[in-house]
């Protein structure tokens, strides 16, 4: 049974196979808790978040119509989880809050402490970007879907995921830049502050 498809074994699992819907289950499991990660600070948090996501995703099998890919339905389910979870948090300031205060008063990576290494930057800096932005970025940097099945994930147009993951490519291309090999480090080529 392990060398079904995802779509074949969410079909088995809809059917009720319980033993279909374990194996997706190992199967989505490491990618969405990575992404869930990703979207909240607190590693139990993300868990929380996976198990209810999964929760969700066996209660609606029998629904689902198999009109996008089984993950992509898992991480659409995962994204309106931690969106709700964003609202229930008031001390989370929305995106548009978040829009508007663009100065960055924290350092440059190249002002930090020079042991940080570049996945412990990007990691950081990840944080930093808007919620919506950071998920298009990880949801296509990290996990590979096409920007077509971002759209259904975040039910944003695919234009606005293209201007999601180019600000946050371009936000993180300066940020990481101190990074590059050769990279002109200087305060003009930084541009402090500046965020997708």
């Amino acid at each position: 049974m392990r060398d079904f498809s995802g779509d074949e074994l969410a079909a088995a699992a809809a059917a009720g196979d319980a033993e279909a819907f374990s194996v997706l289950v190992g199967k989505v499991s490491p990618a969405l808790l990575r992404y869930l990660r990703r979207m909240v600070d607190d590693p139990q948090t993300a868990e929380d978040l996976a198990q209810d996501t999964l929760l969700d995703a066996w209660r609606g099998l029998p629904d689902f119509a198999f009109r996008s890919s089984f993950k992509t339905w898992m991480f659409g389910i995962a994204h309106r989880r931690t969106v709700d979870h964003w609202r229930r948090r008031r001390d989370v300031p929305t995106e548009q809050e978040r829009f508007a205060d663009l100065t960055d008063p924290r350092p440059l990576p190249s002002d930090a402490v020079l042991h940080t290494t570049l996945v412990e930057a990007l990691r950081s800096e990840l944080t930093t970007l808007p919620e919506t932005s950071r998920a298009v970025w990880w949801l296509r940097e990290a996990e590979g879907l096409s920007l077509t099945e971002i759209s259904r994930v975040l039910q944003i147009s695919v234009g606005s995921v293209r201007g999601h993951l180019q600000r946050s490519r371009r936000y993180l291309a300066t940020r990481l830049a101190p990074w590059r090999p050769g990279e002109n480090t200087t305060e003009s080529s930084m541009q402090r502050g500046e965020r997708p």
